[in-house]
């Protein structure tokens, strides 16, 4: 997927939505402001991150306070690479 910025593609952007929802992001990857100004000029990036933001929203509202351990934290990030990993291997 690709838009008018030619700066940031978008496959970058949505790879790191969760990361910037979260406010994660590491120095290896895009900035807040390189991801939030695709976001403001991109609708189908901007689309994809109000649904998963939405997402996250309604989830907090039902578990409340409840936080996952860090370990479960690190398990399911480490399976979310390992995923990404094997799509991006397929033909």
């Amino acid at each position: 997927m690709s838009c008018d910025d030619n700066d940031v593609d978008c496959t970058e952007v949505l790879d790191r939505v969760y990361d910037f929802l979260d406010q994660e992001l590491d120095s290896r990857t895009l900035t807040y402001d390189e991801i939030k100004a695709h976001l403001e000029q991109c609708r189908p990036c901007m689309s994809t991150y109000d649904i998963e933001r939405v997402i996250r929203e309604a989830l907090a509202r039902s578990c409340g306070c409840e936080h996952a351990p860090d370990e479960l934290k690190s398990r399911i990030r480490a399976r979310i690479e390992q995923v990404r990993v094997q799509i991006s291997q397929t033909p």
